[in-house]
């Protein structure tokens, strides 16, 4: 059993008993940030389905046949659906739709995981809504999001709704300490994921550490309201990002360091994020008013959505810097 579905060991023991006590309902969201669990729990789910050998309460052995087909992806009545692209679209749908219509292959049991259900267009989740409230046979869906809220409210009311709760933040740092990351590197990448083993590649991985430099170098620009930071966007930064993810980061290791230092305008017993910054952090935690710093994060997550909109990243971050110049 993987290390991230011990930790959800609530969620893991309701779905055995439903699955015992054979009351599992046609359709779940489960719902909670990247990493906590989701998708890995809904191939546990499965395996505990179609199981050949389960064990005590309907836990599934992970070794035989079906077990084995499961999590390598191949398992003919386990189907899984995420994004094309930037959206989930009717087209995929409807396949959908065409597969919950036929019988199982190797049994009556079929069952969906839609990874990012939130990314669905409008037309592709008001196609959805018919298996919702029309279910046809022993048929089960599993929809995954990190933003139950974009969710339509029909399509919520159709499904029980599992929430997956994120471990204490110290939790994670001892974790990712015992495998072998230094506190630098534990206190860090503990904030950017809540999956251990992402961390540690993460902390593993020289184009993320270049890109974390990168962004540090940045906020010193910024910090100081310094117009060489709009400068910066173009002869440095824009190098190191290569994709979407990476744009996503700049911004996520901004909010990180703000956050830290609003929290440290409160009180100096804070473990930042960038531990080997601390004493740098400190000092201009005390050049703050909060009210700034709060100002500072409305406007870099007002960035993120512009991000999550695809309007290109160079004029995001150029923004950035032109807001924090003013402020």
């Amino acid at each position: 059993m993987s290390t991230i579905i011990e930790k959800q060991s609530n969620i893991r023991r309701l779905f055995s008993k439903l699955i015992s006590n054979q009351t599992m309902q046609h359709a779940y969201v489960f719902e909670g940030f990247a990493g906590t669990g989701k998708k890995e729990m809904a191939l546990w789910v499965a395996q505990a389905l179609f199981c050949q050998n389960p064990g005590e309460n309907q836990a599934p052995c992970g070794n035989c046949h079906q077990c084995q087909r499961i999590q390598t992806h191949q398992h003919p009545d386990v189907i899984e659906i995420e994004p094309d692209g930037l959206s989930i679209k009717v087209a995929q749908v409807r396949e959908l739709k065409e597969e919950f219509s036929k019988s199982g292959v190797e049994s009556k049991r079929k069952l969906f995981i839609i990874e990012d259900i939130e990314k669905m267009t409008q037309n592709a989740a008001n196609s959805l809504l018919k298996f919702l409230e029309e279910p046809d046979g022993e048929t089960t869906a599993l929809l995954l999001t990190t933003a139950k809220q974009r969710l339509l409210p029909t399509i919520l009311s159709r499904c029980q709704i599992v929430h997956f709760p994120v471990r204490p933040l110290n939790e994670r740092i001892s974790e990712l300490e015992e495998r072998g990351l230094t506190t630098s590197q534990s206190a860090l990448t503990a904030r950017i994921t809540h999956d251990a083993e992402r961390a540690v590649a993460l902390a593993g991985d020289e184009a993320f550490q270049q890109l974390v430099v990168a962004t540090w170098n940045w906020f010193k620009f910024l910090s100081k309201k310094d117009d060489q930071s709009f400068v910066y966007v173009q002869t440095d930064l824009m190098s190191t990002v290569k994709d979407r993810e990476d744009n996503q980061l700049v911004v996520d290791l901004l909010i990180i360091i703000y956050r830290d230092l609003l929290n440290l305008t409160y009180s100096e017993s804070v473990l930042v994020a960038f531990v080997n910054h601390e004493p740098q952090l400190k000092q201009l935690a005390d050049q703050y008013a909060s009210r700034q710093i709060t100002e500072i994060l409305t406007q870099l997550l007002e960035a993120k959505k512009k991000l999550n909109s695809n309007v290109a990243a160079q004029g995001v971050f150029e923004d950035i810097a032109l807001q924090m110049i003013r402020t």
